[in-house]
């Protein structure tokens, strides 16, 4: 069911004076409505909840409860919420049908009040979207398409933006994320979804202000995602990666090191768990201390002896390996690549050998 909004009425006036009259404490309540609308006040917290290779993101603005994806179907999303005494929403957004995205949000429509919920409205023929579609009209929730230009006000001077979609078209189900830019008086997050390099730039060559001092980073780090265009009219402080274990390779090292040769404050939920940033709409605070440090893979000099270290992989893979395991023989001298620890393998977003099982952590 498509959200419908009231039209607006048309009150005449039988007397001119009358109206004048009107229109006169019309505009001196609106001089005191504009400095309240305006005012900051309360404080807003985005939650990156980590959901694994997913997206689910809570936040409490000052008058509305949101909730961005569910990462996939489970409980760890509406755990999340009630452990955070979240017991209503006031709006979920599916940003695409992907199970990584809309999969854990039947778990909370099923578990908690939600008033509306706003999807891009395409056609995704998958058992997932279908059991999500039908529990929204089960439970006769306002269903609205969300397309670019729509707003909301989230009280206290928060406001919400769709950037995107206008009229989602074509196959690839990236392309119609719903990207929503969220402002709290000076502080303001980008949340992108899946969105891609096509999506961002029919976003830019739209004329909106992205602008943004959180960069929630498209595609969990994608390399088809932050194109250098987007990325420079962005121009975020702080980046979060959603991301899991995953065999995509996310985040690229392209993605990484656009961040970071930006001198971008790196986020990822993979190694920090859920980030939470609070702000009070002229400052911000992130739960964790500790940030992500990219460092390049470099690749080896073309030698046919095995690089030193405790640990060995490839350029050409996401695995490392114990110095014994026999899948190292297979590694090119020009493509291997050693790490002395676990943590440089795992921060450089390798994962380790099924094979040989070196350590995790």
């Amino acid at each position: 069911m498509k959200l419908t909004y009231p039209q607006p009425r048309n009150n005449n006036s039988r007397c001119k004076t009358a109206a004048l009259y009107i229109i006169f404490l019309f505009l001196l309540v609106g001089l005191v409505g504009c400095e309240s609308d305006t005012t900051i006040s309360g404080k807003m917290i985005v939650h990156f909840i980590d959901v694994g290779q997913g997206d689910a993101i809570l936040i409490q603005a000052p008058s509305q409860t949101i909730l961005v994806d569910g990462g996939e179907r489970g409980t760890t999303v509406i755990d999340y919420l009630k452990k955070h005494g979240v017991t209503k929403l006031d709006m979920v957004i599916g940003t695409h049908p992907h199970a990584d995205h809309i999969g854990g949000l039947i778990n909370v429509l099923q578990s908690i009040p939600v008033s509306e919920v706003i999807d891009p409205g395409v056609v995704h023929t998958t058992q997932t979207y279908e059991d999500y579609l039908l529990l929204i009209d089960e439970k006769d929730i306002i269903f609205t398409e969300g397309r670019a230009g729509m707003s909301r006000n989230l009280g206290g001077g928060a406001t919400m933006k769709l950037l995107h979609p206008s009229s989602p078209t074509g196959t690839d189900v990236n392309e119609v994320s719903v990207v929503v830019k969220l402002t709290f008086g000076q502080v303001s997050f980008m949340l992108t979804g899946d969105a891609e390099e096509a999506t961002e730039k029919q976003i830019l060559n739209a004329g909106y202000n992205v602008a943004s001092t959180i960069l929630k980073v498209g595609h969990h780090g994608s390399h088809t995602s932050t194109s250098t265009a987007f990325f420079s009219a962005v121009s975020p402080e702080v980046a979060v990666i959603m991301v899991g274990a995953n065999s995509y390779g996310h985040p690229h090292e392209e993605t990484l090191a656009k961040l970071t040769n930006a001198g971008v404050t790196i986020y990822r939920s993979d190694l920090h768990g859920s980030i939470v940033i609070t702000t009070d709409g002229e400052h911000y605070e992130v739960n964790s201390k500790e940030t992500y440090q990219y460092l390049p893979i470099k690749k080896p000099a073309n030698t046919s002896t095995t690089t030193q270290g405790e640990y060995v992989g490839s350029i050409k893979s996401d695995k490392y390996h114990n110095l014994t395991c026999i899948h190292i023989k297979s590694i090119s001298p020009e493509n291997e690549i050693s790490f002395e620890t676990v943590l440089e393998a795992r921060n450089k977003n390798y994962q380790p050998c099924g094979g040989c099982k070196p350590p995790a952590n």
